[in-house]
């Protein structure tokens, strides 16, 4: 029996560990300790993150049908992964296990200010076309595709299937596929919503954001939305050969990761509500705002009716 989705997430489910310190170093370049000390942890938590994770809980949260297609390998903290599925309630049938690798984790280490920087262990978890349940996939209403860690074979092949089947796409690319931007370029005429930072963009275009051609060359890809993020500097939502800029929400930060999976969910969930890209550039500013303002990726996600307040 095929299920329906409103939206189905694809991409990584990690293991996150946070530390975080007031020992910590932090000069705005550099976060860092004290050779050969020791130093007091303050809070700490362990959890599961990834694009993918995330965004799925994050849809789930604000009302949503949503599933999520991810590999993981061994290991005990996996069950971190899999009750943050059922707590959320996010359809966990198509993450696959691979016992014969370790599953991805990283350990961020956040800064007073919530500035965080990531040391990432990648296993072998990057998806591939095997691990997909294609038939079981054709009435999701939305595809909303993360780091598929470089693999545009992969990318080209999911966006075929959505085309196929009537189904919408939302593009948050990793550094490997911008690492690529011929090949990523002719993908990313095809979605319905690309989402990037500042940083990601100009990688995608080779083009700095002081150009006086920098939204004419992202309008003349003619995807209907596109989001460029900034992160305390705030977001424009592009649309209809029109940019729409929003301030970042007012928040003390607590820790910063999962701020763009926060915020481009939201942006995908207020298009399925059919909010204007006004309200859904809103949304997005919003429920990032919330996320950094706690520990963790997903213990600050919004809800529906939360974010209609």
């Amino acid at each position: 029996m095929i299920k329906n989705f409103d939206v189905i997430s694809i991409g990584s489910s990690t293991i996150d560990v946070f530390v975080k310190s007031k020992d910590f170093i932090y000069d705005k370049r550099l976060l860092s300790l004290k050779a050969s000390s020791k130093n007091e942890i303050y809070q700490s938590l362990v959890c599961s993150g990834g694009g993918a994770s995330n965004s799925s809980v994050s849809f789930s949260r604000l009302g949503l049908k949503s599933a999520c297609i991810s590999l993981i390998g061994n290991g005990y903290l996996n069950r971190y992964i899999h009750e943050d599925f059922q707590k959320y309630k996010v359809y966990d049938k198509f993450i696959t296990t691979d016992k014969s690798i370790k599953t991805d984790f990283s350990i961020i280490l956040v800064a007073p200010d919530g500035t965080r920087s990531i040391l990432t262990a990648r296993g072998q978890t990057s998806l591939k076309e095997k691990h997909f349940k294609w038939s079981q996939l054709k009435k999701s209403k939305w595809f909303y595709i993360s780091s598929l860690e470089g693999n545009i074979d992969l990318l080209e092949k999911i966006i075929g299937f959505a085309k196929e089947n009537g189904i919408k796409i939302a593009l948050n690319p990793g550094k490997r596929e911008l690492l690529q931007p011929k090949k990523l370029i002719s993908l990313v005429k095809l979605v319905d919503y690309l989402t990037l930072n500042q940083e990601e963009t100009e990688m995608l275009l080779n083009l700095s954001h002081q150009d006086e051609n920098y939204f004419n060359q992202i309008h003349k890809l003619k995807i209907p939305f596109v989001t460029i993020t900034n992160g305390r500097q705030g977001a424009y939502v592009l649309y209809q050969q029109k940019q729409f800029y929003s301030p970042a929400a007012q928040s003390k930060p607590v820790d910063e990761t999962g701020a763009g999976d926060s915020f481009s969910s939201a942006f995908v969930a207020a298009l399925i509500y059919q909010k204007t890209p006004q309200q859904a550039l809103y949304w997005a500013i919003t429920n990032s705002a919330s996320v950094v303002s706690f520990l963790g990726s997903k213990n600050g996600l919004l809800t529906l009716k939360q974010i209609k307040k």
